[in-house]
Parts: C-alpha cells; structure tokens; sequence
C-alpha cells in the first residue's frame, strides 16, 4: 500500500515538473523559438482546461445518478466547435484587430468602451467563479481524505481547511510566476498553455487508463461489461427533452462565456487555422474522456457499499482493490494527481482570464479616483 506521504512526495515532484515545462516553455518564447508553441495540437490540447474535477469525479457520479445525461455536458461544446466554429473565428478576429483580453472587454468594446458596463460585467464574473474554484479546491481536499482515510486517519474540518489553504497557495505561487506577471497586452501565457496541454494528456491516459481497468479487470471484457450496463437502470432512455435542450445550451455558453475558456480559445489564439484542427479534435478529446464513464458508474454501484459517494468512484474502485496488491493503491494515486494538476490548470487559466477584468475595469479605475482625490486634496 502506497503511504500518504509518499503520495504527497510523488505530488510535489509532478508540481516541480509542470513548473519546469513552464518555465521551458517561457523561455523558448522569450528567445523567439516558439513556433512549436503555437502548434494546433498544443492549442486543442490547451481547451482541455474545460475538463476539470468534473471530468474525473462529477461525470461518473451524474452517471450514476441520471444516466446517460451527463453526456449534455459534453454535446454542448462539441456542437459549439463542429457547428459554429465560424463564430469562434469571428471572435479571435475581433479579440486581435481590438486587442481583446476578456469578456467584460469584448463587451463594453461593442457599447463604445463603456468601463461602466465592463466593470458590471467584471463584477459578475468574479462572484460567479468564485464557488466555481471553490469546488475545484474542495475536489482536492476530498482526494487527500479519501487516501488518509484508506490509511485509518479520519480528517476533522481542520485538516480539510489546511489543505484547501496549501493548495491555494500553490496555485497563486504558479498563478502569479507564469500567468499574472505578464504585462503584455496580448496577455498571452505560453507557460501556463503549455503546463495545460502537458496535463491534458496525462487527464486523458488517466481516465482511459481506468477504464481499460474497470472494463477488462473487473467487468470481464467489453461484451461482460455491455450486458452489465443493460442489466441496470442506467441502460432505460427516459429522458426529459428540454431539460437535454436546456443542459446543452448552458453547457454551450458555458465553453464560450467562461473567463477560463475565452482565455485560452481566444487571447491564446496565435492563428485561425488552430480553431479549424481542433473543430474536428477537440470534440474527438471529450469522446474519450467520457467514453469509459458509464462503465465506471455501474461498476462502481455493483462493487462500492450502499452510501458511497459516487462522486469518488474513480478514486475508490481502485483503492477498493488495493488488498490484491499495491499496484491498485499506486494507480489510484496517480488519479489522484492528475485530478489535482487538472484542477490546477483550471485555476490557473480561470485565474489569467479574470485578471484582466479586474486590473481593466476595477483596480485601474479605482487608483485613478484615488490619485485623483489624492492631487484634489494637495491643491486645495
């Protein structure tokens, strides 16, 4: 059995190594030898921060809650890039010939600059992605209890507000040495998009690589696991119409509106020509990430006790194997990992997209007032 602390090790390592491709990364910019940087694959792989704790614990507990609906989540960005990709390449058009940097920008740029509006705007956005992050640090500090529990160490709240609060700042420490720093008014991030794509990959072979294990391992093979699948209620297609319409234009807006998304998608645009390789790959990268998602959930509800979180069932199906053997242990620690470098690539493109709206429309504004009321009150 894999120590927790030898988990939190292996962690730090794999920080120490995004931090490394970051800085490489930074560098090769920095000299003028980015063009692999800009290559299509690495921006597909960059829109993977759409993927977040979500993709590894929600989807398979929406799974096994409502069945086959949790696949709106993904329909709704695939439509998006097969459909209207055109719109995608209107606003990295608009985003360059207007020196575009976030959404509360594109928007008061259309109603003449208006900082009102945009300050509106920037207001939302924050109050809105707040919880949102919270949920990805909560994500987290589940992981860690999960594996302190397997170990017999029950956590208090305590100990849940500790890692939450190490974790953030790990994530500021990153934010502000690769993201935040960069003045440019591209606001381009050649760092944190390449750490993105780095983690994308290891996401995918990831979840891949626990279905090929829930599926071959514990269902018996693809034919096993198909009659399992229709054995349950998940294989019954009642589903609610619009509330599929209604899930797949929320999830639509979301993959364009999100500050996190129009960072990357638009600001880290180098050229239209990505937008038309990933129209086809991107989509071709949330099919495999879902692809394995029902058989984890119906496993997971035939081997995990009644009660059991869902939510968890990528962490816990191994884990609940790990007495025959230690490589089940090691394996579920490597989700583990990829979970919380997946959560913290979200933090990190949420974090460079909202930036720009505070520093345009509510820090800059409000230092101006006060150096104004500062020469007002020498004068007088």
């Amino acid at each position: 059995m894999v120590s927790f602390n030898i988990l939190i090790l292996v962690a730090l390592s794999y920080v120490a190594a995004l931090f490394w491709v970051a800085f490489l990364a930074e560098r090769q910019a920095a000299a003028g030898k980015a063009n692999w940087l800009r290559s299509p694959v690495i921006y597909t792989l960059s829109l993977s921060i759409y993927c977040t704790a979500w993709t590894f614990y929600g989807a398979v507990g929406y799974a096994a809650r409502s069945g086959l609906e949790f696949v709106t989540i993904y329909l709704g960005p695939t439509l998006v890039m097969v459909g209207w990709w055109w719109i995608l390449r209107r606003l990295v058009r608009i985003g360059r010939s207007q020196r575009i940097t976030s959404i509360a920008d594109l928007i008061s740029s259309r109603f003449g600059k208006s900082r009102r509006l945009g300050a509106i705007v920037t207001v939302i956005a924050v109050v809105a992605a707040t919880p949102y992050i919270a949920l990805q640090i909560q994500s987290v500090t589940l992981s860690l209890a999960v594996f302190a529990q397997n170990e017999g160490a029950a956590w208090s709240d305590g100990d849940f507000v500790r890692a939450a609060m190490w974790f953030a700042a790990g994530l500021a420490v990153f934010t502000i040495l690769f993201g935040t720093r960069n003045l440019d008014a591209n606001e381009r991030h050649p760092g944190i998009v390449t750490a993105i794509a780095v983690e994308a990959v290891v996401k995918l072979f990831a979840l891949i690589a626990v279905g090929v294990f829930v599926v071959w391992g514990l269902g018996g093979g693809p034919v096993q696991m198909m009659a399992r699948i229709d054995a349950t209620e998940l294989a019954l297609w009642e589903q609610d119409t619009h509330r599929w319409f209604g899930l797949i234009f929320v999830s639509a807006a979301a993959f364009i509106c999100l500050p996190r998304m129009f960072q990357v998608m638009v600001v880290e645009n180098d050229d239209e020509s990505q937008l038309r390789f990933a129209s086809w790959a991107f989509p071709a990268y949330l099919l495999a990430m879902s692809l394995f998602v029902v058989p984890i959930a119906v496993v997971g509800l035939d081997l995990m006790p009644a009660g059991s979180n869902p939510d968890l069932f990528v962490l816990t199906i191994p884990l609940s194997q790990g007495a025959n053997g230690s490589g089940n242990a090691i394996f579920s620690g490597w989700l583990f990992i990829c979970d919380i470098h997946g959560d913290r690539g979200d933090y990190r493109a949420g974090d460079d997209g909202i930036e720009p709206y505070r520093g345009a429309f509510l820090v800059l504004p409000c230092r101006a007032i006060s150096a104004g009321r500062c020469r007002a009150m020498c004068a007088s």
